[in-house]
């Protein structure tokens, strides 16, 4: 009886709690999105990805997920969409760079155990670009990769 009693109050416990919208369940297989997910089994393989170098750090990492516009109209919707899980999800903004035609951005949010997801956002007039990035990555870890 207690286990069932338990049970409930957990069912009921996460039917109140909002569930995490994904990145890749939200841009795998659109038109106009090219989408790469790269797991931690292939990263211990090669530590070198979408021109990075991530050496002793690929081993920090869960999975890297990669999104990148064919057109314009992908790059407008890859763009509303990623901004809507940022704002959606309360991730924290870490950088923003305008130049010109081109906006930068880095976003972070922490998990249990030390996990944390940064979404590297590049935005163009026609492309729009985004690299997810989960792990037990530190700030100063990020802040190496993007310095390449």
């Amino acid at each position: 009886m207690k286990k069932l009693i338990l049970l409930l109050l957990t069912a009921l416990m996460t039917l109140g709690a909002p569930a995490q919208e994904s990145f890749k369940n939200k841009f795998n297989n659109v038109k106009g999105i090219t989408s790469v997910f790269i797991s931690n089994a292939l990263l211990g393989m090669d530590v070198s990805c979408a021109g990075f170098n991530l050496g002793p750090m690929a081993k920090k990492l869960d999975n890297i997920q990669i999104f990148n516009s064919e057109t314009k109209a992908a790059a407008n919707m890859l763009k509303k969409g990623c901004l809507n899980i940022i704002a959606k999800e309360k991730y924290e903004s870490l950088m923003n760079v305008n130049e010109a035609d081109e906006h930068n951005s880095i976003y972070m949010k922490q998990f249990a155990g030390g996990r944390n997801q940064y979404v590297l956002l590049n935005v163009e007039e026609d492309e729009t670009s985004v690299i997810v990035l989960t792990g037990k990555l530190t700030v100063d870890d990020i802040r190496k990769i993007t310095e390449q």
